[in-house]
């Protein structure tokens, strides 16, 4: 590992560590959330983050196109499941199979059951099908086995995953957030994180002074944590914030009632808590050990945000910077600053930079109430999610 690598993840550690004791949190739940894209405004956004799978690590950059998300798991999981066969039904539906499957795709039952869905196809049938009402009795056959209910409502939801909490919801839970203060001393602050849930496992790194990091920022960085960093972190709101994968409809609230429920909680876990072929389909490629196993692809899941909103960061170094070292720096602070790389303006934000006379810097980095900031998530492992 490099001299700058070494340096930001003992600074990672730290940073972790702080925000662990100085909010309150549990280092056994805890990932650091880094990248630009810390701002949510809009439910969509914060979905998605949700939908992503934490890797084994105390920070993360969210990449708002991972491969690894936990709605395409749960499909994948699905597709790996045995669905009793509809073979009965649809040769009592003749013709009008391929009309009841796309009413189908577009008109949610009641309740995702035999029952549910049996009052469903009824309705339809009296104006549709004539004198097919009877073939219930295959469709409901088929319905007993929940996989088949689960399979269906994940094809209605058309590709749109929403979770049961709305952006509404979360600038109410801010409203009513608590004040946090806390101070690190990188001459004096922990970096141990053995004891964390990770391991003391790290991910991507980043430069104090560029997003994504550059050799024409290394020994600026470097030098930095090297001679001293002092950060007072000021957070006027603060709150921990829970969702999950939309698992019934809501149509009292505006916004979610526009989506299709996606999600079946007894057919995830009973697919996690049954290994043998009853439950799994020996022919798939997708077996529980490559979805749960110890290198499966579906170990932990994203349950809630921890956000901060009217926020104040100073950073004080005590490095002596050259005249030109200080011009690249008011240059890149324009950009945004570790931890939070947002560029000066963009949603109230700013990063002032002074130097004194021995060349030493102090940033701080305002972000004004209004903006809500996601400082990480919380995952729960699958095993604890039921």
């Amino acid at each position: 590992m490099s001299e700058i690598e070494n340096a930001m993840q003992t600074l990672t550690a730290q940073w972790y560590n702080a925000l662990v004791t100085g909010l309150g949190l549990s280092d056994q739940s805890f990932q650091l959330y880094q990248g630009p894209n810390s701002m949510v405004t809009s439910s969509q956004p914060m979905w998605n983050i949700f939908n992503a799978v934490p890797p084994e690590a105390v920070n993360n950059y969210y990449n708002p196109t991972q491969a690894n998300n936990f709605s395409q798991d749960y499909n994948t999981i699905l597709s790996a499941l045995i669905a009793s066969s509809d073979s009965d039904f649809q040769s009592c539906m003749g013709d009008y199979y391929a009309d009841w499957m796309s009413y189908f795709k577009t008109h949610e039952p009641t309740t995702w059951d035999a029952t549910g869905i049996a009052n469903l196809f009824t309705k339809w049938a009296i104006m549709n099908a004539p004198g097919k009402q009877g073939c219930v009795t295959g469709l409901t056959k088929a319905f007993i086995n929940p996989i088949n209910a689960a399979i269906q409502m994940f094809a209605n939801a058309n590709g749109s995953y929403a979770w049961n909490q709305t952006i509404d919801a979360l600038q109410k839970a801010l409203a009513g957030g608590a004040s946090k203060s806390f101070r690190l001393d990188s001459s004096k602050s922990s970096s141990d994180i053995k004891h964390t849930w990770a391991k003391a496992a790290t991910s991507v790194f980043f430069n104090i002074f560029s997003f994504g990091g550059g050799a024409n920022y290394d020994s600026l960085s470097t030098k930095a944590i090297t001679s001293g960093l002092k950060i007072s972190a000021s957070f006027n709101k603060v709150t921990t914030f829970a969702a999950a994968p939309y698992a019934q409809s809501d149509l009292n609230n505006p916004i979610l009632a526009k989506y299709n429920p996606w999600y079946n909680s007894a057919v995830l876990s009973l697919a996690y808590t049954t290994k043998d072929n009853k439950v799994w389909n020996n022919q798939s490629p997708i077996t529980w050990e490559k979805a749960f196993g110890s290198a499966g692809f579906l170990q932990r899941m994203t349950t809630a945000l921890v956000v901060a909103d009217d926020i104040s960061i100073s950073m004080t170094s005590s490095a002596s910077y050259s005249s030109s070292e200080q011009e690249q720096i008011k240059a890149s602070a324009q950009a945004g600053l570790w931890p939070f790389f947002r560029a000066s303006g963009d949603g109230g934000s700013t990063s002032l930079v002074t130097f004194n006379e021995s060349g030493e810097f102090t940033c701080v980095t305002t972000i004004p109430a209004g903006n809500p900031q996601i400082l990480g998530i919380l995952q729960t492992p699958i095993s604890n999610v039921f």
